[in-house]
C-alpha cells in the first residue's frame, strides 16, 4: 500500500549512514586488534616453509649420496657457486656432487639443487663449527658433521632441524630448542 505524498525512493530499505559508520568502526577496531596476531602467524608459516625446504634438501642430499654411490654435500652459499664460510644458512644453500667429500664445489662437480635466501627468515645458524662449513653425505648415508642441529629464527618463532649421528635429518616440533 502506497503512502501518499512520499517519493518512491523514500520507501526503499537499506542501511543508514550512521549504521554504516558504526559497522565500519567496529570492523576497523577488530582488524587493528588482529593485525599483530596475523603478522606472527605469517612469520610462523614462513619459518615452517623454510624449515621444511631445508629438511627436504638435507634428505635429498642423503638420498642422492646413497643412490649415486658417491659423496653429496650441502653447504651455505652466497652465490650458488661456492660454499660460504660464514655459517649462516639463511643466505641460501646448495646441494652438489662431491666425489672428494671436501665440501668444495668446483669444475666437474654437478650442482643438484640451490636455494635462495628467504626474506622472512632472519637466520639459519648452527652452533657447531663443523656444520657451519656444510655437511657431506657418504655413499652409505652417513654424514660428516652429523649429530648437529640448525636453528631457524623468524621473529620470536624458532624451529630446529636435527641431524642424527647416522645422518638422518628431522624437524623438531615448534618451540623445542634441543635435539634429543
Amino acid at each position: 500500500m502506497d503512502r501518499p505524498g512520499l517519493p518512491s525512493f523514500a520507501r526503499s530499505s537499506g542501511f543508514t549512514l550512521l549504521e554504516l559508520m558504526v559497522v565500519l568502526g567496529l570492523t576497523l577496531a577488530l582488524a587493528t586488534l588482529a593485525l599483530p596476531s596475523w603478522r606472527g602467524l605469517m612469520a610462523r608459516w614462513a619459518l615452517e616453509a623454510e624449515a621444511q625446504t631445508l629438511l627436504d634438501d638435507l634428505r635429498y642430499a642423503r638420498t642422492q649420496a646413497i643412490v649415486r654411490g658417491q659423496a653429496v654435500s650441502i653447504c651455505p652459499t652466497l652465490d650458488g657457486l661456492a660454499c660460504a664460510g660464514h655459517g649462516d644458512w639463511g643466505r641460501g644453500w646448495m646441494v652438489f656432487l662431491d666425489a672428494q667429500a671436501n665440501r668444495v664445489p668446483g669444475a666437474g662437480k654437478l650442482v643438484l639443487r640451490q636455494h635462495q635466501p628467504s626474506a622472512s627468515v632472519q637466520a639459519i645458524t648452527s652452533n657447531a663449527s663443523a656444520l657451519r662449513a656444510g655437511l657431506s653425505y657418504q655413499p652409505t648415508g652417513a654424514a660428516r658433521a652429523a649429530g648437529q642441529s640448525l636453528r631457524l629464527v623468524a621473529g620470536s618463532a624458532l624451529r630446529l632441524v636435527c641431524i642424527s649421528m647416522q645422518g638422518r635429518a628431522a624437524l623438531r616440533p615448534e618451540g623445542q630448542s634441543q635435539c634429543s
